[in-house]
């Protein structure tokens, strides 16, 4: 039987997650104290199979009213394979209590391709996005822009003459900031507080990992910024806003066009564009598929799984839909998901 080993010090646990092929910026030191300003508890767990390494997995816990408790691993384990997801998944079951665990390990599989079934493992609603665009660093910017469409290429090149593009840290956050915030309320979307979003660019600053802000400008003023992530090999776009000031400087590609620099200067592999609906046409988020589709780059898809652990899982299930559908008619007035 597979067993567990908690581990409490960053470096430690950023090197060990970072090791896996399927791994994630969320699986980091990092994210779990960003996710203590929303109530909830991380632990960190290796599994070992006797001397053998299995995976690992930062399970977040949250207490609920009536005394039930979520156990969820964002984006997680981190695996060597998916195949030993069952037996990860069961050996995790040992370290933590709750009415079920949700794990979504970033396998990055192909959007069109079927996620494979396993045994005592039940199909989940991602809580994270489950569908996202993966860009190919290791070609190079001037191959990222031959593979982008026409409409991109020629706005990438525009914005190149038309803005200021830099990278910067916690002393731009105000201008990310105002921008996200703005954007947010055109698009009818929820956020966390400034404070989340501060940690957020603080933990993430971690060992093996970095956070950081790519703005692009029009005469000292910023008119896109966006808060990225590096960890892993991979590049993650979180969160991003930009005005309706200047269209014609088209920032938010050249917010983007600075980050994937910075990401190739920085010698990771992948760019996650973070964030497709599953079904674009129609979806309160077919505009973001249409901006980030003209990227380019490969569609995939992080199937999530449930490991029932009480048989008041399934009511919890249908109260945690329920509100969902809720929050969603009272903010957008559509009870569906963004990204649904």
């Amino acid at each position: 039987m597979a067993e567990l080993a908690e581990v409490h010090e960053p470096e430690a646990w950023n090197r060990l997650v970072s090791g896996f092929p399927i791994t994630s910026a969320l699986q980091s030191f990092g994210w779990g104290e960003v996710k203590r300003f929303s109530g909830w508890e991380p632990k960190r767990f290796a599994v070992y199979e006797g001397d053998r390494l299995l995976g690992a997995a930062q399970v977040l816990l949250k207490r609920l009213p009536g005394g039930l408790r979520l156990a969820y691993a964002p984006r997680g384990p981190a695996l060597w394979r998916l195949a030993d997801l069952p037996q990860v998944a069961r050996a995790l079951a040992q370290g933590v209590r709750g009415t079920h665990l949700v794990l979504e390990p970033e396998a990055g599989l192909l959007a069109e391709e079927t996620p494979p079934a396993f045994s005592g493992l039940l199909p989940e609603e991602p809580i994270q996005p489950g569908y996202s665009l993966w860009l190919d660093l290791t070609q190079g910017e001037e191959a990222l822009l031959k593979g982008m469409k026409e409409m991109h290429r020629r706005n990438a090149r525009l914005a190149q003459k038309r803005t200021e593009l830099f990278v910067a840290g916690e002393e731009a956050f105000p201008e990310f900031f105002r921008l996200f915030e703005e954007t947010n309320r055109r698009a009818k979307l929820l956020q966390h507080s400034e404070a989340y979003y501060r940690a957020v660019l603080r933990e993430m600053n971690q060992p093996l990992g970095e956070a950081f802000l790519a703005l692009a400008a029009k005469e000292g003023e910023p008119l896109a910024a966006g808060l990225f992530v590096g960890f892993a090999g991979k590049v993650d776009y979180l969160y991003g806003g930009s005005s309706r000031h200047h269209p014609e400087a088209k920032a938010p590609m050249g917010m983007h066009l600075m980050a994937i620099r910075h990401g190739i200067a920085r010698g990771y592999r992948i760019y996650d564009l973070w964030g497709v609906p599953r079904t674009p046409e129609g979806s309160h988020a077919e505009g973001i598929w249409r901006f980030k589709e003209g990227f380019g780059g490969k569609r995939v898809q992080f199937p999530a799984y449930t490991l029932p652990l009480s048989p008041l899982y399934r009511p919890l299930k249908a109260l945690l839909r329920l509100r969902k559908t809720w929050v969603n008619l009272k903010v957008r007035g559509n009870p569906r998901d963004v990204l649904g």
